[in-house]
């Protein structure tokens, strides 16, 4: 880490919020990213980002500064959006075998422009819905993994570096995670 993240970390963990603010400045965009790519809502994106950072100013207190500070608010936000993802599912299966007055007859997923195909726009939700949900179905490294390279574009040592693990480890990572895809993706490649 250089001199002045490490002096701004010692500044917000004694409460100075300016220095938080500096501290994460450089941050924003990825973090924010990160997040779209997890949760593909841009409305939701921001929810998450303020949640992570929010999560990251309470426990700042408590980094020992083992592992750079970008790393460790990464993994806060992987961790986040991870989760909203499975409430997010969780809610959607619930309201699919117990639909309420709210959701019953909603339109919001629903909405297309004019000039798209609908039959072509269904099927590349549909496709997108059950990667998602395979990706959910990753454990929370290969997930974290699959995302930072598949997604997020990092290069092994990048990801590596990010999980806090060697190399070697994030190649692991990815191998199994694409095996568990394939698995789980292939009654549906077959059609």
């Amino acid at each position: 880490m250089k001199d002045r993240e490490i002096e701004l970390i010692h500044k917000a963990q004694k409460g100075d919020s300016f220095a938080f603010e500096q501290l994460i400045s450089s941050y924003d965009r990825q973090i924010l990213s990160l997040a779209y790519s997890i949760v593909g809502n841009s409305d939701d994106a921001q929810d998450i980002y303020q949640e992570a950072l929010i999560s990251a100013y309470k426990a700042l207190p408590k980094f020992r500064m083992q592992s750079d500070f970008f790393t460790w608010l990464y993994r806060i936000a992987v961790n986040k959006a991870i989760n909203f993802k499975r409430k997010k599912l969780k809610y959607r299966v619930e309201s699919i075998t117990k639909p309420d007055s709210e959701s019953y007859g909603s339109d919001h997923d629903l909405r297309i422009s004019s000039s798209e195909i609908p039959e072509e726009v269904t099927v590349q939700k549909e496709l997108k819905d059950i990667i998602e949900e395979a990706v959910l179905l990753l454990s929370a490294r290969e997930r974290m993994a699959f995302v930072l390279c598949h997604q997020q574009g990092y290069k092994l040592r990048e990801a590596a570096e990010l999980m806090d693990c060697t190399l070697g480890t994030v190649k692991s990572y990815l191998f199994r995670s694409r095996e568990k895809l394939k698995i789980n993706l292939k009654s549906y490649m077959e059609n």
